[in-house]
């Protein structure tokens, strides 16, 4: 974090503490983590009093982007409310709780959000099996997709599934390792941190995503379905993709691709 950072969060949070319906402002993303770069943008959460904030989103005033700060780092963020963190920390899916990895809590007025921030960023050792087995079922449909992709000479289709055998293969490798898929903007840069995965994971990927074909998704695929002895769902991969993918809807749950 640089100096201009640092005057960038005091500015901010002078601009926020008198006014009483702020309860607390956090520092999020890569100035929170340690990975900003010297123009790296701030990124906050505002949090405010319940009717504060059901006020703005009625309003549909829901970002904070002041332009008057005097500093050259953009400062912006959302507005939520102490309810949101709680639900977060509760059931929140995993790019939400990632998103507050290393958060920085600038000022509070309620002694309970501290605690609240350290229980969101924490990988939920309960949904891990479920969620492999998920991850292990889309594996093979999308390769029997992809091969279609490329025998219909579909561009689409064989892109589109390129991406997605990288998205549920990656992700199965961060669940082996317990760690938080972040988004699809740090995604790959965190895969390559996993400390175990198959050799070579990260240039089969590239390979695969930058020019599609069997013969690149198959070796992809192998190398991570052959990586350990993956717990597999009890009524089958295609089921369990209908499931995950076509019917999931009816249960309100989020998409398996950003839970």
């Amino acid at each position: 974090m640089t100096r201009e950072h640092e005057e960038a969060i005091a500015l901010a949070r002078d601009r926020l503490t008198p006014d009483r319906d702020v309860v607390a402002m956090v520092v999020i993303g890569s100035v929170a983590r340690g990975e900003a770069q010297e123009r790296s943008d701030v990124d906050v959460v505002i949090v405010l009093t319940e009717d504060a904030a059901r006020k703005r989103a009625a309003r549909s005033e829901l970002s904070f982007r002041p332009d008057d700060l005097g500093t050259r780092i953009h400062v912006g963020g959302g507005f939520v409310d102490e309810g949101f963190l709680r639900d977060v920390a509760d059931r929140g899916p995993e790019p939400s709780r990632f998103a507050f990895l290393n958060a920085r809590l600038v000022f509070s007025r309620s002694p309970a959000i501290a605690g609240v921030l350290e229980r969101i960023p924490v990988y939920q050792e309960a949904e891990r099996v479920q969620k492999m087995m998920s991850f292990v079922s889309q594996l093979p449909v999308h390769l029997s997709y992809l091969e279609l992709g490329e025998y219909s000479r579909n561009a689409w289709l064989l892109a589109q599934t390129a991406v997605e055998l990288v998205l549920f293969g990656g992700r199965l490798i961060l669940a082996h390792n317990r760690i938080l898929f972040p988004n699809r903007k740090q995604f790959m840069g965190v895969l390559a941190t996993a400390p175990e995965k198959p050799e070579g994971l990260m240039d089969m990927a590239d390979a695969l995503m930058m020019a599609p074909s069997i013969a690149k998704a198959k070796r992809f695929h192998d190398a991570v379905m052959g990586f350990r002895d993956w717990p597999k769902a009890p009524e089958g991969s295609w089921a369990r993709f209908q499931i995950d993918r076509e019917t999931n809807w009816r249960g309100g749950r989020a998409a398996l691709a950003d839970s």
